[in-house]
């Protein structure tokens, strides 16, 4: 397996020569990564990858342990991304049960909010073809202590709706939406807002009313993303909302501390 990785970060390496390493770094600190970056958009690395490695040619139930071993031991952020451009058919595959049971641990190793991302991609896709499969461990994520995997467990719900020909009930998408409103990590907040912006635009009444009832608790890390697509006269409606209870909130506290 070891062989297979270093082909595959040798070649990204190689397309990556005469790249600024302050533009590689200025990525890095955009993504948020922790790891090495080559700086390649990702135009050129999906373009690497539809180019094909010496195992490109092998049965996908054979590539499949070589990208699991890349996406577990890659030592570049480009390197780790690889293995998500194979996941792209996933929905499609004969092995789907055998896939899952692989790629589900994959979560233990997210690095980023891009890797993340395109992780809830492939993810929402065998959501869709098996909600039976999937769904209970998203719905056991949105309690874990790792701040990715609670992010997974509601991004991965619709990621983009629009994709989506089969779309989860709402009872599946709002409860686990309303566990993370008050979650201290940004990025999961930052996934709050893109779900509830989805979820609206499959259920927009549904998600009219819980923005409304929550308007006050909603982070603002999430709160703009959750309006994005609504109409100008219910985005003030909400922002209305929101301004009152917080005026109200804050009475409360100053009247509540001046009691004390």
């Amino acid at each position: 397996m070891r062989k297979y990785v270093a082909e595959v970060e040798d070649k990204l390496r190689a397309a990556a020569k005469g790249i600024d390493r302050a533009k590689a770094e200025e990525r890095k600190h955009f993504m948020k990564a922790t790891m090495p970056m080559l700086g390649l958009t990702v135009p050129r690395q999906r373009q690497i990858h539809k180019a094909g490695f010496s195992f490109s040619v092998l049965p996908r139930s054979r590539q499949f342990p070589i990208w699991d071993e890349v996406w577990r031991t890659a030592r570049t952020h480009e390197g780790k991304v690889q293995p998500l451009y194979f996941l792209d058919k996933m929905q499609r595959t004969e092995d789907i049960e055998a896939e899952w049971r692989i790629v589900r641990g994959w979560a233990d190793d997210i690095n980023c909010w891009d890797q993340s991302d395109g992780l809830s991609q492939a993810y929402s896709a065998l959501l869709e073809a098996r909600p039976d499969m999937v769904y209970p461990t998203l719905r056991a994520w949105n309690g874990d202590a790792d701040p990715w995997k609670r992010r997974q467990s509601i991004v991965s719900l619709l990621y983009y709706a629009q994709l989506r020909t089969r779309i989860p009930a709402l009872n599946k998408i709002l409860p686990l939406v309303e566990n993370l409103l008050d979650d201290p990590d940004y990025y999961v907040q930052k996934g709050v807002g893109w779900t509830l912006r989805e979820t609206y635009n499959v259920y927009p009444k549904q998600a009219l009313a819980f923005v409304l009832k929550h308007a006050a608790a909603i982070d603002p890390a999430a709160f703009s993303a959750a309006l994005e697509k609504m109409t100008p006269a219910e985005k003030a409606g909400i922002k209305e909302k929101r301004k009152a209870r917080r005026v109200r909130a804050g009475a409360k506290n100053r009247k509540r501390k001046g009691g004390s």
